[in-house]
């Protein structure tokens, strides 16, 4: 692999050890992918830093890299944690785990990381067309190449770390325009009515990313979600939940234009799309939980009025966001509760522990929530948010 000369004095320890294992780390992956050389990032976006999933050797790991001079040299914001950093004891928390989640979250920010606890950066950070990223979270991976045209792959949280540090990824994958054209067409043409009309933007999702596997499809028939940013983020979602790929190219929605279409061709009809629900059409009780991925500030907005506008919520609706938005929230709480809403920032109902503080059987209108509570152990019922509010929350 060619390293220019600050590259070669990086690998070689000029900049300290925790750079040079970093550099080590991503020219060894560079190799695995047959990458030719690094490309300058502009911005990393690391997952896997709940202390429920990374435990005592992620918190190691994290803390040792801090102590061995480890910083980030571009802009770097986080996954969301285990728990909210302010209402841990309302969720269940221990003390324990409240401080070793604590300590991960100090140990980021002496690599000067972004606090930011949430899986949507590209809804707060300046991320354009063109731009190589290192981000490490599903979601928000698909909507930065799908949506804005921005180039990062999947990469694993350890991977992105590495990344943020140097400044670089191999330039391999998705980073390449050769890696980014579809192999395959998916066309919901057939369904798209059924679709629009029933909001089955979830179910979609999981479907196309179960037929795309690590490939990179064109969907045609999804059009008419252009500028549609509340359901986009669950269609894209969802397909990394079910599938491996990065990147999805949807005609008249991804700025990217499509020469070929690929002949290789799948058509979703609506039996499919019956089929797919049924996988998690459970009894339709439980506690609703909505943002997954989090939900921005207009979409809280508009569930806040639309139950406030009819009383109460008739049974609990959790809802998930980041902290910039749990903000705005602050001194509404009491109101909140009064409509049956709680609100929790910096974590979600995939990586907290839900049964602690919630319940074992949950609706929601998150494909990716779905797939994964599902896998553990949890009753789910996939119901889309207009039917939620409408059909469920303010009536039984």
């Amino acid at each position: 692999m060619y390293l220019d000369k600050i590259e070669e004095k990086m690998l070689d320890g000029e900049f300290g050890e925790a750079v040079s294992l970093a550099m080590r780390t991503v020219v060894k992956m560079g190799e695995v992918f047959s990458a030719e050389r690094l490309v300058k990032i502009k911005h990393a976006h690391v997952s896997g830093i709940s202390y429920e999933n990374i435990g005592d050797e992620g918190l190691s790991f994290l803390e040792e890299i801090a102590s061995l001079g480890g910083r980030f040299s571009v802009p770097t914001t986080v996954n969301p944690g285990a728990m909210d950093t302010e209402k841990w004891r309302e969720m269940g928390i221990t003390p324990e785990v409240f401080e070793k989640q604590g300590r991960i979250l100090r140990a980021f920010m002496r690599m000067g990381a972004k606090i930011t606890l949430t899986c949507t950066p590209h809804l707060y950070e300046q991320i354009g067309f063109g731009d190589h990223l290192a981000w490490s979270e599903s979601n928000a991976v698909l909507y930065a190449n799908s949506i804005i045209g921005a180039r990062t792959n999947r990469d694993g949280g350890p991977l992105a770390l590495m990344e943020a540090i140097v400044g670089r990824a191999p330039l391999s994958g998705l980073h390449l325009d050769e890696n980014r054209r579809p192999t395959l067409t998916i066309d919901f043409s057939i369904s798209e009515q059924f679709i629009f009309d029933n909001y089955l933007f979830s179910v979609a999702g999981l479907i196309a990313g179960r037929i795309a596997g690590n490939r990179v499809p064109y969907v045609i028939g999804l059009s008419r979600l252009n500028g549609d940013v509340e359901n986009l983020k669950l269609f894209l979602a969802a397909v990394g939940a079910s599938g491996g790929t990065g990147l999805v190219l949807i005609e008249g929605v991804s700025p990217e234009k499509v020469d070929d279409i690929p002949s290789e061709r799948v058509e979703v009809d609506a039996g499919m799309l019956k089929e797919e629900m049924e996988k998690f059409n459970e009894d339709g009780e439980g506690i609703i939980v909505l943002g997954c991925p989090h939900l921005g500030l207009d979409e809280v907005q508009e569930i806040v009025e639309w139950i406030g506008k009819r009383g109460r919520a008739k049974r609990k609706i959790y809802l998930y966001t980041s902290r910039d938005v749990a903000r705005m929230y602050e001194d509404k709480r009491k109101k909140l509760e009064e409509l049956n809403i709680y609100m929790f920032a910096d974590t979600c109902m995939v990586v907290s522990n839900l049964f602690a503080y919630g319940s074992r059987s949950v609706i929601t209108d998150s494909g990716k929530a779905a797939f994964y509570l599902s896998s553990k152990g949890y009753n789910v019922s996939l119901v889309p948010r207009k039917i939620i509010l409408e059909r469920i929350a303010v009536s039984d």
